[in-house]
């Protein structure tokens, strides 16, 4: 305690020597030049003046910056705009004293007893700023009535916020306060006037062109102003006051008349168009607990009208491992690692110049589509449970991309490297490349032909190649365990939906279809489609969920694969060729790289090359659902298409309108609410889909 005192003591005589200097530079006059006070940045809590909380007094944090004679208060430190400031003219600052944070624990103190003043967290010190009349601020007044009231958790925090406020509200009162104030304002008038000027001269865009630049003069930097001299700054303790009461609770029950302005500045209504950027999340959650509800209902009804479809356990007999049925599926897998171990065969031999390089790219092709032919022979023929083809027609569709993409990018590598002049633009190539593991830095081809690099790639959620991956410190085991559990949550969903509301509604058609010998109405059509669009609407988005999110986070996850997006906001898409550039990224790079820009390297228009894509990306649509399906019917080739005049519509009116949701509106009816259940109809109106698809979909359903 002795040593504290003998600090304390030492202070105030620091204190009082610097007030004498101050008292002994005032008497020199203005032949000393000295800075405005020193500004100062931070967060505190500020009192919402407007708002009460359930304890009373509510307080906000906002970072608050005081500088040159101003106080502004923002959201964050991130903002760029304050969203109030302050002059410090004619203003003092108060010290309310304090009061204590009933959650504060403290460590140090026994139970029961009061923390000491200077542990940070246990009180809350509060601070105003108030307008100064002149008189002696030191009185204790119910009539000040406070500008702005701060409060910090910390004792010397808030004895420099003091201190400086009070430097600041001195140095308001000087003349070259004013002349600075009154250049500042000239300034501000300046460049909004300015922003007129250039709005009114911009001229206006042409269509299918940029907006034109305007460059504006570049501003005239001034000289640093003088600062004005001791002799005509107040003395700052003449704008520093303290109450007599140190509880800060008491100060906050005074201070608010009657006549305080609660309307202070113009602004528009939060819902109008003139508003900032609002936050709807609000919205968002009443919009899913209104979906969750109505749809509850119609899985209810659905229950009370064909029971409960999970009560009765299926019967796992059924599921043995058939010969026929199972081991086309594990040859058809097996076949793919043959195709794996022939395109590393192949590379290995160019990498070392044992065949020439049009014979080698003429075997990487044959190994790919040879591979690709011989799956769907297998499906076709010897595979009759559409869910089991459609898994293998699936990994046959990504080994063939995957197989393309390793020999184009190798093909590359190759030729690049047997060029000197090329090695720089290899570094530069990697070092595009983020956080790279430390033996990938230096890779080079053929360093990068390993059996083991191909099967990462195999595995890998990417169908491009490229000769390193950016890559994850470490595998995250609780990472991996909350995917599956979602994954499993997502998988029992889906399945009880399908179930549940898809298959009786499709048995309901089917018998329909038969009492009007297979002809289907107008009146049939529209009421299953009303009936199947919302539940193939959320069939599909937990299609999307379950493997563009879960299984391919999964997958990158397990192999520490770094680049992990693999779809952007699509669903925000106002026109329909976003939709398709966003939805599905790792085919629309492979798309990109391995077929748009081959196409124009080759002297295609780009138009034309547009509409290759477009029109390759329909064919495989419609391989991977007639063939598992064994339908040969183009109704998937027809509906892509048939969405170019659509990506045309809303293209034009998206320019037209730019921020309108019609384009938004229009791709969500034309998708999940037309496209899909119409294609539902279509094919329960045929025979095939009656005595054959229908039958093993519901039959393997239990076991997928």
């Amino acid at each position: 305690m002795d040593e504290i005192e003998e600090l304390r003591a030492k202070a105030q005589s620091l204190k009082n020597e610097l007030d004498s200097i101050n008292d002994q530079l005032s008497r020199l006059g203005d032949s000393v030049e000295i800075l405005p006070p020193p500004g100062k940045s931070g967060y505190l809590f500020k009192w919402q003046d407007r708002s009460i909380g359930w304890g009373g007094t509510k307080w906000a944090l906002r970072y608050i910056t005081l500088n040159r004679g101003r106080i502004s208060y923002f959201l964050s430190h991130l903002e760029t705009s304050p969203r109030y400031f302050l002059s410090l003219r004619g203003c003092a600052v108060r010290d309310e004293g304090w009061k204590k944070n009933r959650r504060h624990v403290s460590k140090s103190t026994p139970k029961g007893k009061d923390p000491p003043i200077d542990e940070v967290g246990a009180y809350f010190f509060v601070f105003s700023i108030y307008h100064y009349d002149g008189s002696n601020p030191a009185q204790d007044s119910a009539d000040i009535v406070p500008l702005l009231r701060f409060s910090t958790p910390s004792l010397a925090e808030k004895t420099q916020w003091i201190q400086l406020l009070s430097e600041a509200c001195a140095y308001c009162e000087t003349e070259s306060f004013l002349k600075e104030e009154a250049t500042r304002n000239i300034e501000e008038e300046f460049r909004r006037q300015q922003q007129i000027n250039m709005a009114q001269a911009m001229p206006q865009a042409e269509r299918g062109t940029l907006p034109p630049l305007y460059f504006a003069q570049a501003e005239k930097r001034s000289g640093l102003l003088r600062r004005p001299s001791m002799s005509k700054l107040p003395k700052a303790n003449q704008f520093r006051s303290k109450s007599k009461s140190s509880d800060a609770e008491k100060s906050e029950d005074k201070g608010y008349p009657p006549s305080r302005p609660m309307h202070r500045s113009a602004a528009p209504s939060f819902l109008s168009t003139e508003a900032q950027a609002q936050n709807y999340r609000g919205f968002f959650n009443l919009g899913m607990l209104i979906l969750i509800v109505s749809n509850f209902r119609l899985i209810l009804n659905s229950v009370q009208r064909y029971g409960f479809v999970l009560s009765v356990l299926p019967d796992i007999s059924r599921f043995s491992i058939d010969t026929w049925e199972q081991f086309p599926f594990v040859t058809g897998m097996l076949l793919l690692q043959v195709a794996l171990v022939l395109g590393f065969s192949i590379e290995w031999l160019l990498a070392h110049r044992k065949v020439y390089e049009p014979i080698g790219m003429i075997l990487h092709q044959l190994n790919a589509h040879s591979s690709f032919g011989f799956i769907i022979m297998i499906v076709w023929n010897f595979i009759g449970v559409p869910t089991i083809a459609a898994c293998l027609m699936l990994n046959a569709v990504i080994v063939w991309m995957k197989l393309l993409s390793y020999a184009h990018a190798n093909q590359d590598y190759r030729l690049s490297s047997r060029k000197k002049e090329n090695e720089v633009q290899h570094q530069n190539t990697l070092a595009l490349i983020e956080s790279l593991d430390q033996e990938d830095m230096g890779i080079e081809y053929p360093e990068n032909v390993t059996l083991g690099n191909i099967y990462y790639f195999w595995i890998a959620p990417t169908l491009t190649y490229q000769i390193a991956f950016p890559k994850t410190p470490r595998i995250r085991k609780t990472k991996v365990l909350g995917i599956v559990l979602r994954m499993v949550i997502v998988f029992s969903l889906f399945t009880f939906l399908i179930a549940q509301t898809v298959a009786p509604n499709l048995e309901n058609l089917l018998q329909d279809l038969e009492k009007t010998g297979g002809k289907i109405t107008v009146s049939i059509m529209a009421e299953y489609w009303l009936k199947l669009s919302i539940p193939n609407t959320y069939l599909w988005l937990m299609t999307f969920y379950f493997y563009f999110h879960l299984y391919l986070n999964l997958c990158a996850e397990l192999l520490r694969f770094g680049d992990r997006v693999f779809y952007r906001d699509w669903w925000n898409s106002c026109e329909l060729g976003s939709y398709w550039r966003l939805w599905n990224l790792p085919v629309h790079y492979w798309l990109v790289r391995h077929l748009y820009f081959p196409c124009v390297r080759s002297g295609i228009p780009r138009g034309v090359a547009t509409f290759a894509v477009f029109f390759f990306s329909a064919v495989m649509h419609e391989v991977l659902i007639s063939i598992p399906f064994h339908m040969l019917r183009p109704w998937s080739f027809l509906g892509m298409m048939g969405q170019i005049p659509l990506v045309v519509v809303t293209k034009y009116l998206y320019r037209k309108n730019p921020g309108s949701s019609i384009g938004n509106i229009i791709f969500w009816t034309s998708f999940c609410l037309v496209g899909q259940p119409s294609k539902f109809d279509m094919d329960c109106s045929k025979s095939h889909f009656h005595t054959h698809i229908f039958a093993t979909c519901v039959q393997s359903m239990p076991f997928i």
